[in-house]
C-alpha cells in the first residue's frame, strides 16, 4: 500500500507547507543565515519543494536542489529550484558538495533511514548545515503521524529527538533540537574531522 506521493503533488503544492508549525519557520530563516552566498542547498525527499521555498523566502541568493523520487511531486517546485529524481540512500552528488541538507516530514518516508543520513554526511561540505522536521513518536501529535503512517502502510521509521541526534554524532554531527508537543526540529552542522562517508550502492 503506502502513500500514492506520485499523485498528489497538486495537492502538497497548495497544502503541504500548512503541516508545519509556524514556530519552524524562524528557525529554519535562523538557520541559513550563515550559509554563505549562493549556497548550494538540498531538499531531500523535498517533494513540491514546500522547504525550498521557505529558504528562498528568506535567503533568495541560496541555490536550491529538490531530491524526491516522485516525480509527480517534482513536477509542481519552485522555478528557480533544480529537481532531481533521486532516492536518499543513493544520492547522485559527489562528495561535499551541498552547503546545506533539508528534511521535512521525509525522514520517516526513507526506507533506509540510516543509509540516507550517512548519504547526507557524504554530501554536505564539512561545517555544512542540516535542518530536520521531524515527529516524535512518543508524545502529542506525533503519535498520530507514527500510527497514521503504519496503517497506511508507509514504512514509518521515525526517531525521537535523542535518538536521531545520537545516529547523526556517530556520523560526525554536533546539533541540538526544540520540540513541541510531538513535533520538533533538529539543527546541526557536520564536524569535517569526523566526517564518515557513505559506501556507494555497487
Amino acid at each position: 500500500m503506502g502513500i500514492p506521493f506520485d499523485l498528489l503533488g497538486r495537492v502538497f503544492a497548495r497544502w503541504g507547507h500548512r503541516t508545519y508549525p509556524s514556530w519552524a519557520w524562524p528557525l529554519l530563516a535562523r538557520a541559513l543565515e550563515a550559509l554563505p552566498r549562493g549556497a548550494r542547498v538540498l531538499d531531500l525527499g523535498g517533494g513540491t519543494g514546500v522547504l525550498s521555498r521557505a529558504a528562498l523566502t528568506a535567503r533568495a541568493d541560496l541555490k536550491p536542489v529538490i531530491a524526491d523520487p516522485a516525480r509527480g511531486m517534482l513536477r509542481h517546485a519552485p522555478d528557480p529550484a533544480e529537481v532531481v529524481v533521486a532516492r536518499a540512500e543513493a544520492l547522485p552528488f559527489a562528495d561535499a558538495e551541498m552547503d546545506a541538507v533539508l528534511v521535512g516530514e521525509a525522514l520517516h518516508h526513507f526506507q533506509d533511514p540510516e543509509a540516507a543520513l550517512a548519504e547526507i554526511a557524504r554530501v554536505l561540505k564539512p561545517g555544512g548545515l542540516l535542518w530536520i522536521y521531524e515527529f516524535d513518536p512518543r508524545r502529542g501529535v506525533g503519535r498520530w503521524v507514527y500510527w497514521g503512517e503504519r496503517l497506511l502502510g508507509e514504512p514509518a521509521h521515525f526517531f525521537t529527538p535523542e535518538a536521531l541526534l545520537r545516529s547523526l554524532r556517530d556520523l560526525g554531527f554536533e546539533g541540538d533540537y526544540r520540540e513541541r508537543r510531538g513535533r520538533y526540529v533538529l539543527t546541526a552542522r557536520l564536524r569535517g574531522e569526523r566526517r564518515r562517508a557513505a559506501a556507494r550502492p555497487a
